[in-house]
């Protein structure tokens, strides 16, 4: 599992800095999250937001003036 450095700090022989992203072995990860060094990280679930491509479910919205009636 992967977790997020909190503070700069030496893990398994390493220097790390705040923010990264590593694995760690799990004999020491009781310890580093009980000392508030690192914690769990969740990878961002990718979202398909386009429109009106080929890949898209969604058709584009036409935007414009509307008809005149008169």
């Amino acid at each position: 599992m992967k977790y997020k450095v909190l503070k700069s700090c030496r893990i398994d022989g390493a220097s790390h800095n705040a923010g990264s992203v590593i694995d760690v072995s799990e004999s020491s990860v009781k310890d580093l999250m009980a000392m508030g060094r690192i914690v769990p990280h969740d990878e961002p679930v990718v979202e398909n937001r386009s429109v009106g491509l080929e890949d898209s479910d969604e058709a584009p919205k036409k935007r414009g003036r509307p008809p005149k009636h008169g």
